[in-house]
């Protein structure tokens, strides 16, 4: 079914280059990251990774903040970045033939970024009305909670974006700090996708990263899980927001574990056939809104259900959910459910291996988060390989050994 080669290189000052050919495409997609987020913070420094994130973008010693954005718009290609808790990346889609100027783009980005003062201090306000705007969201607010209250005493609880408090005080040394990690300390991951060749890419990265100097610095990912409850009362809302969850460390088989976990949640909560859906919505008309995820860390996965309803609703359907748990880790799977979970993962992922922005994706957060990227017909083989009885015996004990923390956002009366 799968025709896929990952091709990988790792030079000597750190920089990691995977490639996913599609010689079909008519496009290419193609990134750097950089494995440092949230999770890598101080109190004190938090929202750092994405204020670089930001800053990057406002210059380099060879390009306007214009000439960043319209060296790959004026050709039809787009340029983005994210930050997550995980990771930091920055990426392009382009025509296969601009995939050398996407690359050289965002090499110039990393490697000699200005952070002129003046623009430190208008993109610092524009990062403080961007986490105004995600306070105004309950479902936002109610995530980073489960995270606070799951996670403290640990980097992985600590949001994203930082707080209006700790932005406030970040400095241009500390963004220049951070890129002394990302030209000297901290290894680089290059991926792309597409129509693009691995031996071009390869010696256009030797180029454009000739600054990097070091690769042996590596980051911590211990975290502290914690059976803790958080609550947070607003007067302009008027529906309860809960989630619920909890996480793993990672055992001797993280990719088994992965993808067991993974046919669990679609059977479990996630998509309108699942039991969550079918218990809270469709029978009980309880909630709009309810789902459950799975988050991966390095070293660890996070499982959460999520959902918003009328207060008065909370605590049934909570304890739906924390039923429809229990009956599962109990009766394990009904009459064809495990093959209905198996079919929409590899449903999903063929509907995907057409994109090449998600095929560039999947490698970059597959290698950053478990250490390798396996090709499709790899995950595959091992997703029918799992049987039923597999998969309770690893998640059983792992749930019942597990710490569930709950996060509320609930209106103040």
């Amino acid at each position: 079914m799968w025709r896929q080669r990952i091709n990988k290189t790792t030079l000597e000052n750190g920089v990691t280059i995977l490639t996913d050919s599609m010689p079909a495409a008519h496009s290419a997609a193609v990134g750097v990251w950089v494995l440092r987020g949230s999770r890598h913070e101080t109190k004190e420094e938090n929202g750092l990774s994405h204020f670089y994130e930001h800053l990057v973008f406002k210059g380099t010693k060879h390009r306007t903040p214009f000439e960043i954005s319209s060296a790959l718009e004026s050709r039809g290609g787009t340029l983005d970045a994210y930050t997550t808790r995980q990771e930091t990346g920055f990426y392009a889609m382009v025509t296969p033939g601009d995939a050398p100027l996407a690359l050289e783009v965002l090499a110039d980005m990393l490697m000699n970024p200005l952070f002129d003062e003046a623009d430190l201090e208008k993109e610092r306000k524009v990062i403080i009305e961007e986490i105004k705007s995600y306070d105004d969201i309950a479902e936002e607010v109610a995530t980073d909670l489960f995270f606070k209250a799951h996670y403290a005493g640990s980097g992985l609880a600590f949001p994203i974006a930082g707080t209006p408090r700790s932005v406030k005080k970040l400095t241009q040394a500390d963004l220049f700090r951070f890129r002394r990690q990302v030209v000297s300390e901290l290894p680089l991951l290059v991926c792309a996708a597409g129509r693009v060749n691995h031996e071009n890419l390869v010696e256009l990265c030797r180029r454009f990263f000739e600054a990097k100097t070091c690769n042996s610095r590596g980051l911590g990912h211990d975290y502290e899980a914690h059976a803790n409850k958080r609550t947070v009362s607003r007067p302009e809302l008027q529906q309860a927001n809960f989630v619920w969850g909890t996480s793993f460390p990672f055992g001797e088989n993280p990719g088994k574990f992965k993808n067991a976990l993974s046919v669990f949640n679609v059977a479990f909560g996630s998509g309108m056939s699942s039991r969550l859906f079918q218990s809270v919505r469709e029978e009980r008309g309880l909630a709009y809104y309810v789902d459950s995820m799975i988050d991966a860390f390095c070293g660890n996965f996070g499982f959460s259900v999520s959902l918003s309803t009328d207060p008065k609703q909370l605590g049934t359907a909570a304890e739906l959910a924390e039923a429809e748990l229990e009956n599962f880790l109990k009766g394990g799977f009904k009459k064809g459910e495990l093959d209905r979970a198996r079919q929409n993962i590899l449903g999903s992922m063929s509907i995907a291996s057409d994109n090449t922005e998600k095929r560039m994706l999947r490698l970059a957060e597959h290698t950053l988060h478990y250490g390798n990227c396996e090709t499709m017909a790899e995950v595959e083989r091992q997703l029918r390989q799992l049987d039923e009885n597999e998969v309770l015996e690893l998640l059983a004990p792992a749930f019942r050994a597990a710490k569930f923390a709950t996060a509320i956002v609930e209106p103040a009366d």
